[in-house]
């Protein structure tokens, strides 16, 4: 396996790191804290791991700590590291699913294809089987799909894009075959995934293309299954996009959200949602809102993505009763509604 970079690191490998660090009653105190999906990531990623070096983990701990000091060791993971955290820090059913799923889940296409560029991936891809790009671009994060997307040859993309959204479930036997053949091609090995894929994938990894290559893209589904473009088409709606409803539409919206949740959904909002919501309450909203969001603590963004998508989803409630329309032109350059 190729030396770790500390830049490659994903949240939940530098979860990982920090964890093979600790007692196990500490980690056994954090895992209890964490969703079950939260820690089947955080395993597959010490299943993954051979040593981490001493600088590495230095890195990892300085971006979560302030000025810790330098520890002169080196620790290490791997799939038996990963069961005896398991074994040492749950009980019952959620171990036995987590192992299970550690079985399953201990190497992922998208951890072979990590080291390799968008270009060099789509060029390696772009001669196989529409159904098999589709497949493969589902298990990476939705913003490498897109790269890689881009980067296949224009009459490919629309049909890979048309076959993700198509996307329901694959057995493990075909995913097992198939990360065979990835591994084999980039020269590296892996293991498996299962659910992955549908509009709501497409959706994710057509956002982040370009508007003008991305609109071509659809355009694509669209002559070839009007009904599954339209849905990601729906599904391509974001909480900035919400900026473009009229001020009469956008008043009708936010007095159907709970402050609390529009100071969690402001949270990483753009420039112009934030100033579309001061310019609609009063002063004193405006000050109130900007004081809590000051007093937040730290949150997940899946946290802040799901009260985002919940005011999404209220805002086409409203559209559907007539309340607001919203604009679909509206969003910036890399969002297609």
């Amino acid at each position: 396996m190729p030396a770790l970079q500390f830049e490659m690191l994903t949240g939940a490998e530098k979860a990982a790191i920090l964890m093979l660090a600790m007692g196990s009653e500490r980690v056994r105190e954090l895992l209890a804290k964490m969703e079950d999906h939260e820690v089947e990531r955080i395993l597959a990623s010490v299943s993954r791991f051979d040593e981490i070096s001493a600088s590495i983990l230095d890195r990892v701990l300085e971006e979560f700590i302030d000025a810790i000091g330098h520890h002169e060791l080196n620790i290490h993971g791997g799939r038996e590291r990963a069961l005896s955290m398991i074994s040492q820090t749950l009980e019952g059913d959620r171990a036995t699913k987590l192992k299970e799923k550690l079985g399953r889940d201990e190497k992922r296409i998208d951890w072979t294809l990590r080291g390799y560029t968008s270009e060099f991936i789509a060029e390696a891809l772009q001669d196989e089987h529409p159904q098999t790009i589709a497949v493969i671009l589902a298990q990476l994060p939705s913003d490498r799909g897109a790269q890689i997307i881009r980067e296949l040859p224009d009459n490919v993309q629309s049909d890979v894009l048309l076959r993700i959204a198509g996307l329901d479930s694959v057995t493990s036997d075909v995913i097992y075959d198939l990360e065979e053949e990835v591994s084999h091609m980039f020269h590296r090995t892996l293991g498996a995934p299962t659910p992955l894929g549908g509009t709501d994938s497409a959706a994710k990894i057509l956002n982040g293309v370009p508007k003008s290559d991305g609109q071509t893209i659809l355009e694509g589904v669209d002559t070839k299954d009007p009904d599954t473009a339209g849905e990601i088409r729906k599904r391509m709606l974001t909480f900035n996009d919400l900026s473009s409803i009229d001020k009469r539409g956008f008043q009708a919206l936010l007095r159907e959200i709970p402050t609390e949740d529009l100071v969690v959904a402001l949270k990483t909002a753009s420039d112009e949602m934030k100033e579309q919501v001061f310019s609609n309450v009063s002063s004193r909203a405006a000050d109130q809102i900007r004081e809590e969001s000051e007093l937040l603590p730290p949150m997940k963004l899946s946290e802040i993505e799901k009260i985002q998508q919940g005011i999404v989803d209220i805002a086409r409630r409203l559209e559907e009763e007539g309340a607001l329309t919203i604009d679909a032109g509206g969003g910036g350059d890399d969002v297609l509604v």
